[in-house]
């Protein structure tokens, strides 16, 4: 067999050079439209865009409670520390869940459902419960792009909670 197609050992390996033009290293981060942030230290922690659809939850079960009042379960979360899996019983059944803390600050934030023991729990799958009291709505990011109008609070029941 021939040796000529075989690489040569004795020449180094020359990386491509880096580009000579270049002005930004880096591209920076995207802005989060209507991210939700921890109220004890203002790390983003989700946003309303990642709030499960309603169109996805049944009907009989629109409303959540976590231990200080409303909550919503999202598909998302970020920044976040999630403990180790137990199961705790609920109002509708049993669940394996994972406490939420603020990665920053340590703060409780909710809960991940990483399973449902109820059949028809099971929608909740893989969702976290996090607790409104405990975020609140950041626009401060979004002040300077016009396709993301600041929005002012109404007088609803919502309005604590900034959305």
């Amino acid at each position: 067999m021939p040796t000529d197609a075989s690489p040569k050992l004795d020449q180094p390996r020359r990386l491509p050079a880096p580009p000579k033009s270049s002005k930004r290293i880096s591209r920076p981060l995207p802005k989060i439209p209507r991210a939700l942030v921890c109220k004890g230290c203002g790390t983003c922690i989700t946003s309303h865009n990642v709030l499960l659809p309603a169109s996805s939850i049944p009907p009989d079960s629109r409303s959540f409670k976590g231990f200080s009042g409303k909550a919503s379960l999202f598909t998302e979360t970020y920044n976040v520390v999630l403990a180790k899996p137990g199961v705790q019983l609920m109002a509708t059944g049993a669940h394996t869940m994972q406490e939420i803390t603020c990665a920053t600050c340590s703060t409780y934030l909710g809960w991940k459902i990483v399973r449902a023991h109820e059949a028809s729990e099971s929608w909740k799958d893989g969702h976290s419960l996090l607790e409104l009291e405990k975020l609140f709505l950041q626009t401060d990011v979004l002040n300077d792009d016009p396709a993301y109008p600041r929005r002012t609070s109404s007088s609803g029941s919502d309005s604590d909670y900034g959305f």
